[in-house]
């Protein structure tokens, strides 16, 4: 796998630990809805279940060659965008100290289609959906993010992030801005990395956007917080090994028959999502489906 390892020199936030009392993200958990219940403050935090994280302190990401033609934004820009935004994520202050886990972006892959390959290699791709969104929510959803992990322990395996090009209005840069791209990036590389929504509302995992804002592509204390729990400083990350399950590949692999459940996830207004529990391969791994309005 070819990766270059970026340097996070100069990308720090400045951002301290929130304080415990303003904590409001939620993390990404193995529950699924009629499994555990929904907390009581918010209903994105299902009480029970394990945390998800990306296991041995480093993972990778590629965008999907295509880009999106119908808005004319390229797979290196998406990649570059991407780049930014998972070096803010991994960059923040954890209490004097970044979070312990690297992240490498690898080529750019064929396989334009959300999967996880079981006994076959894979990768972790940023994609666009330019001719139809197959997915609930259509009109309003501007991305989806599928996790892919072990129910037993909530190790990630996979992370898939498909965005709705067809039927948003999606832009980059700092002017006329409509759907900000680096905007919907930033929220998505939370749930990239094991973060549900939060119920801070100036948070980037906040669940709803307002067309024309930009403020969401740097991050909040309660950003800061939630990814902090999830990896905390101190772990050692320089003898990861960051190539996905079964080996990199820019290709799709064989299709598989999805004979999983699906169902709602919890969400409050403005938001839902869609768990697809086994797909037909049994109990080891399930996928979780995290949408954003």
């Amino acid at each position: 796998m070819r990766a270059s390892r970026w340097l996070c020199l100069g990308l720090g936030l400045g951002l301290s630990l929130a304080a415990e009392q303003a904590r409001a993200f939620c993390r990404t958990t193995t529950c699924g809805p009629g499994q555990c219940q929904a907390a009581p403050e918010c209903a994105y935090c299902l009480t029970g279940g394990l945390p998800l994280y990306w296991p041995g302190g480093c993972t990778s990401f590629s965008a999907q060659v295509s880009g999106t033609t119908l808005r004319g934004i390229s797979a290196a820009t998406t990649g570059q965008l991407v780049e930014q935004a998972l070096a803010q994520w991994i960059a923040v202050d954890c209490g004097g100290a970044p979070p312990s886990l690297d992240i490498y972006r690898t080529q750019e892959v064929v396989c334009g289609q959300q999967e996880y390959n079981q006994d076959s290699p894979n990768a972790n791709v940023w994609m666009y959906r330019d001719d139809a969104w197959p997915y609930a929510g259509s009109g309003s959803t501007l991305a989806l993010t599928t996790v892919t992990y072990n129910v037993k322990t909530g190790e990630i395996y996979d992370s898939d992030v498909e965005i709705n090009s067809i039927e948003v209005p999606l832009t980059v840069g700092d002017t006329q801005v409509q759907a900000d791209l680096s905007s919907i990036i930033a929220h998505e590389a939370g749930h990239f990395l094991g973060l549900s929504h939060s119920y801070d509302k100036l948070a980037t995992m906040y669940a709803s956007y307002q067309f024309g804002e930009t403020g969401l592509r740097t991050l909040e204390p309660d950003d800061v917080a939630g990814i902090c729990a999830i990896y905390p400083p101190g772990k050692d990350t320089s003898s990861c090994d960051p190539t996905p399950r079964h080996g990199f590949s820019i290709d799709c692999g064989e299709p598989l028959e999805d004979t999983g459940c699906c169902t709602t996830a919890p969400g409050g207004s403005g938001t839902s999502g869609r768990w697809a529990v086994g797909l037909g391969l049994g109990p080891r791994f399930c996928a979780l489906k995290s949408d954003w309005f």
